[in-house]
């Protein structure tokens, strides 16, 4: 396989040219079969990395709704995991790196989930430490004195 090719892409065209082999050109009794097929494992791995995703943001979002008591800042961070992730593929693509588990794995979603959580605490913390709206009003009256 070629750098950047695609596993499952290549894996079609060998068994195609292993059917054409087996069909034309090798003696009766004779046939190439595989014995190891990656195709397997590329959607298993596919199929177990979208399951961790949403596994994984789903728990984030309860946890944070339980623990900060306010749905909006779960949103928030929900809003964060998807876009984060969109940006690094990008920039993935962009950089022609090739997206295997190794950087993959680079792309963690912990570094993202926890910076988004520190972030939307952080604001929650000052929103509550905020005076009320009528005591920023009465702090921002200047009185005149009588002319």
């Amino acid at each position: 396989m070629r750098k950047g090719g695609d596993a499952l892409d290549v894996l079609q065209g060998v068994r195609a040219k292993a059917h054409q082999l087996n069909q034309l050109i090798l003696p009766r009794g004779v046939q190439l079969v595989p014995f190891y097929d990656r195709a397997t494992l590329v959607n298993h791995t596919v199929d177990t990395v979208e399951e961790n995703l949403a596994i994984g943001a789903t728990l984030v979002l309860v946890i944070l709704v339980i623990f900060l008591g306010d749905w909006r800042s779960a949103l928030i961070v929900g809003a964060v995991i998807p876009l984060s992730l969109l940006c690094a593929f990008i920039l993935m693509d962009w950089r022609g790196v090739s997206a295997n588990l190794i950087s993959l794995g680079a792309v963690d979603f912990g570094i993202i989930v926890d910076s988004a959580v520190v972030m939307v605490e952080a604001f929650m913390v000052r929103l509550a430490l905020r005076p009320p709206a009528d005591e920023i009003e009465r702090r921002a009256t200047v009185h005149k004195p009588p002319s």
